[in-house]
């Protein structure tokens, strides 16, 4: 493990060293990056300004929502979308040939050289947004359902990544797979709101067969109310399958690579 985390800094290292050849165009990007992720707390102020809000989140408890799916959305574009970025170029232009003749897995390969920098202006903007609401709401970071909020946000990076890895599996069998990015992260957005503001049908979805309220519902209401353990212990396996299903598949699909893009 000790290479790969070498592999890792050492990647980073070049693509820090690539961004600030071009400084400004760095920062450009940064600051847009961070101003995108303001806009929805901005539209959430304005709406609690001039409505009753959404029922049962105060505007504290909703920008605590809102800012754990931004820190998932923000440490999963830092470490896992580059993987999918890669591959399917890779695959697209024949080359994924490199990564294979490299001493390493091939998917471990590309999990620890997809350090995007670009992403840590959301981790920042979120952290922003959980210490005002943190802050606000008097949250005790010491605590049980704290431990249990870390916990689910690290469940959520697991399903992030495995979705990444099955969308990258499917460029060697689809090569051209880019619309099921789009796919993911519309998906995504479903996760922007409350799962109680949702039909049951959404609810069951989104709980039980497709988990995206492990990225923002689950953790905000494991830290201000507390979730029953039983809920905690079928997303633990809930990622689990997903997981596995991400692995098996990218094995399955690897093996259709034919060196020439399809």
């Amino acid at each position: 493990m000790s290479r790969y985390l070498r592999l890792f800094l050492k990647n980073s290292a070049l693509r820090l060293s690539s961004e600030m050849a071009y400084k400004w165009n760095f920062w450009v990007k940064t600051f847009a990056v961070a101003l995108g992720d303001l806009i929805g707390p901005v539209l959430i102020l304005l709406i609690y300004s001039t409505t009753s809000g959404i029922q049962g989140w105060s505007l504290a408890e909703f920008i605590l929502f809102q800012g754990t799916l931004t820190l998932v959305i923000g440490f999963s574009h830092v470490f896992f979308t580059l993987i999918g970025v890669q591959t399917i170029d890779m695959v697209r232009h024949g080359k994924f040939d490199a990564a294979l003749i490299k001493p390493y897995n091939p998917l471990l390969y590309l999990s620890f050289t997809s350090f995007d920098w670009d992403g840590l202006a959301e981790i920042f903007v979120g952290l922003a947004l959980l210490t005002w609401s943190f802050i606000t709401l008097g949250i005790v970071i010491f605590s049980w359902n704290f431990v249990l909020y870390l916990f689910l946000i690290a469940l959520a990076l697991v399903l992030f990544y495995s979705l990444v890895v099955m969308i990258s599996s499917l460029a060697f069998l689809l090569v051209k797979s880019w619309a099921l990015f789009a796919l993911f992260f519309r998906t995504i957005d479903f996760a922007r709101y409350p799962l109680d503001i949702y039909g049951q049908g959404l609810r069951v979805l989104f709980t039980f067969f497709l988990p995206l309220g492990v990225a923002s519902f689950y953790p905000a209401k494991a830290l201000l109310d507390g979730i029953e353990l039983t809920i905690v212990l079928y997303l633990m396996l809930s990622m689990s399958i997903f997981l596995a299903i991400s692995l098996v598949l990218w094995h399955f699909a690897m093996k259709k690579y034919s060196s020439a893009g399809g």
